[in-house]
């Protein structure tokens, strides 16, 4: 009896595995959406090995004021676009993925409103550290979580006044990626 006992368990502990087991990611192609919660941007993953994937964000916010300008100022209609490129170490293929790895996001940023002087857009250069974990619904469905830590370059590029202002920022962002 316990010897049919130990063959149905570990009959069942191999189709278990084999069912949790992830293929090969290498060569595997994403679309996504990064940072669900505030400002979403369009994520295209690409894993160039098992452990090792390259990220490229795109992303854009509008904001068209309603109202034409009083008498003596310009309207400017705001935006903010962003572009950047990630590498990331993913320390295994299971269902959990936990990675670790570098990002760098360029912005340009112009503020909506009524303006004597319109001002130039800001640009700003985000470098960073970013680590988190990918949790694999499907073999194709991912959803996940990515810590960034890093430094915020603020460009001010006014006439006359040119500056820059480093931050430190941290922000959490939620994931959800599809793969082909």
């Amino acid at each position: 009896m316990k010897a049919k006992s130990l063959i149905v368990a570990v009959v069942l502990l191999l189709t278990g595995t084999s069912i949790f087991a992830q293929s090969s990611r290498a060569g595997k192609f994403g679309v996504g959406i990064d940072n669900i919660s505030s400002s979403p941007n369009l994520m295209f993953k690409y894993y160039a090995s098992d452990n090792f994937s390259m990220d490229f964000i795109v992303g854009a916010d509008l904001k068209f004021l309603g109202e034409d300008a009083p008498l003596g100022e310009t309207k400017v209609d705001g935006y903010n676009l962003r572009f950047g490129l990630a590498g990331s170490y993913h320390f295994n293929v299971d269902k959990v993925s936990p990675y670790l790895g570098l990002q760098a996001m360029y912005g340009i940023n112009q503020d909506a409103g009524y303006y004597v002087i319109e001002p130039d857009p800001k640009n700003s250069l985000k470098v960073g550290l970013i680590f988190g974990a990918d949790y694999f619904l499907f073999e194709k469905f991912s959803v996940g979580i990515k810590q960034n830590l890093g430094f915020d370059f603020q460009l001010s590029r006014d006439i006359p006044k040119e500056e820059t202002d480093v931050l430190m920022n941290t922000k959490t962002e939620l994931t959800a990626r599809f793969y082909f």
